[in-house]
């Protein structure tokens, strides 16, 4: 197989990010033979690495930082940049998984960990010939409650910028540690 249909079937599939994992059932090769395919398409800037043993065949920081960690949405400042809530660009690309918090400094992304409970509120969108999940606007605001990184004073500014009646639905949703905190903030 050449370089250019590995290139061009993975990008073909719509998933941007590949383990040699993902590359190896992606072309019905070993993983040995993988590695070696993976190497070879960062050499002749096919693809990017992205860390060692995975690559990315776009140059989207939102669309690596979402497949790269699965199962990963993008939240607090991130998802409210992405539906032009706030304009200032956060530092990192902040993400929510229900996996344990990590931060990939290479691709400038941090994870947060929530409990599975509060894995909700997010939705596929198209970018850059791939896909990206990003949370709504008020469920970023809901695990950035959560996650003590809004306090009273950040909820009250994103306030009239957001659907209440979706925010109080979404917030009805979750019923686990912390729920009461997340209420009696958006109240």
């Amino acid at each position: 197989m050449q370089l250019y249909q590995i290139r061009d079937r993975a990008i073909a599939s719509n998933r941007a990010v590949y383990s040699v994992q993902q590359l190896s059932n992606l072309i019905g090769k070993s993983r040995a033979v993988s590695t070696v395919y993976l190497s070879r398409l960062v050499k002749k800037k096919l693809a990017i690495r992205v860390m060692k043993g995975t690559v990315s065949f776009v140059d989207d920081s939102f669309v690596i930082a979402t497949q790269l960690v699965e199962p990963s949405y993008l939240s607090l400042d991130s998802a409210l940049l992405f539906h032009e809530v706030i304009q200032q660009v956060p530092r990192f690309i902040e993400c929510v998984t229900s996996k344990n918090s990590l931060k990939h400094s290479g691709i400038g992304a941090v994870y947060h960990k929530i409990p599975k409970a509060l894995f909700f509120g997010y939705k596929r969108h198209s970018k850059a010939n791939s896909y990206i999940f990003v949370a709504e606007p008020e469920k970023a605001v809901i695990d950035g409650i959560y996650l003590n990184v809004y306090g009273k004073k950040e909820v009250k500014e994103l306030m009239p910028k957001l659907n209440r009646s979706r925010l109080l639905e979404l917030a009805e949703e979750f019923d686990g540690r912390g729920s009461k905190k997340i209420r009696s903030m958006i109240r």
